[in-house]
């Protein structure tokens, strides 16, 4: 299982156990090592989370957070156990698609399908951030979203950052885990609020609606005279003048790159991205209401847009209506069905951007 430089009470405890016949292992526990397997009495599929316990024995809070909160975007707590003075774990389901950064790498998502994801997992931060809760979540990312394949529901998981916020007081100190997603007033105050929470949900809205970020070429985020300087650094001098280059595009709102989002992503999703992420803290959604409503209202009118392979798909659900984007010879063509009837010509321009308007117009 490739689990070797795990602590070896635990592979122990994994191997002697009786209950659930483990088959993977996973290193993108957060905080904590992974397992996955099925119960033997139950048939089902379970997720083991491992931890270590301070010195007091103390350490819990994720699991015992788990057990409080019931909300059907939250991960559910099945149990908790501990097998050792300083280690202990907790089970929750095993949620069959993964994180979405596993559905984003190897899927299509329409816009509709993201935006659902995201509405999801606004949703149960709601119930974090409610009073007498006044939680948040302080390390969302792709990785810490759960999708389930069958219905597609989203749920909002791995809790080991998760702090409160004292009564009088409006944020908590960061955590500094994460950089991509570290807000502005992190990075600036150390303050952290419920509105870094969705300053966070607003960089995976970016992310799922298929923005990129240049992960594996680092030096993509650089430009110019910035390029020049980082190539005639050593590695280790390289590191922290990324860091220090990716603060300064944070702090400045430039992180995100909106070109990099599909062509058909319009301007009205665009602003909804740009509002989520402002780094004016007081020009951003104030409450995840505030950021639910703003996607409610704009799929009202909204058509759901997707790519498959070199075709644009678009439906449009007040007609029931579907158009796709095609190459015909040596032209673009527009398409329409109803019903999977046989498609048929609408439309042909060689400028992509008129089809998008042409469909978006219907």
């Amino acid at each position: 299982m490739r689990d070797n430089a795990v602590n070896p009470i635990i592979r122990d405890f994994i191997r002697t156990q009786n209950d659930i016949e483990i088959d993977r292992y996973s290193d993108k526990g957060g905080f904590g090592e992974l397992y996955f397997g099925k119960r033997k009495i139950f048939d089902d599929r379970v997720a083991l989370k491992f931890y270590v316990l301070d010195e007091n024995g103390d350490g819990h809070e994720e699991p015992i957070l788990l057990k409080e909160i019931t909300h059907e975007n939250i991960l559910p707590l099945i149990d908790a156990r501990i097998i050792d003075d300083r280690i202990a774990f907790y089970l929750t389901p095993e949620i069959s698609g993964g994180d979405l950064q596993n559905i984003i790498d190897n899927y299509t998502l329409s816009t509709d399908k993201s935006i659902s994801i995201i509405q999801g997992v606004l949703k149960g931060l709601t119930e974090l951030h409610k009073p007498p809760l006044n939680l948040v979540h302080r390390d969302l990312k792709t990785y810490n979203i759960l999708i389930d394949k069958n219905d597609g529901k989203s749920y909002l998981a791995d809790f080991g950052t998760i702090k409160k916020i004292p009564e009088g007081q409006d944020y908590v100190s960061a955590s500094k885990y994460t950089f991509l997603y570290r807000p502005p007033e992190v990075i600036l105050e150390n303050r952290y609020t419920k509105q870094s929470d969705i300053y966070q949900m607003g960089v995976i809205l970016y992310q799922t609606l298929g923005g990129h970020f240049p992960m594996k070429k680092p030096d993509e985020w650089l430009i110019g005279r910035k390029l020049l300087k980082f190539q005639q650094l050593q590695p280790f001098e390289q590191q922290t003048y990324l860091a220090n280059h990716l603060e300064e595009l944070i702090v400045k709102g430039k992180l995100i790159n909106l070109d990099t989002l599909p062509i058909y992503i319009s301007k009205k999703l665009k602003t909804i991205i740009r509002t989520a992420t402002n780094p004016d803290i007081g020009k951003r959604y104030t409450t995840c209401a505030d950021f639910l409503k703003a996607l409610f209202d704009y799929q009202k009118t909204s058509k759901d847009w997707w790519t498959d392979i070199d075709t644009i798909h678009a439906y449009n659900k007040k007609s029931k209506r579907e158009y796709r984007i095609i190459k015909r010879k040596k032209e673009l063509v527009t398409e329409w069905r109803n019903d999977k009837t046989d498609w048929r010509k609408d439309f042909s321009d060689n400028k992509l951007q008129k089809h998008i308007d042409n469909i978006e117009g219907k």
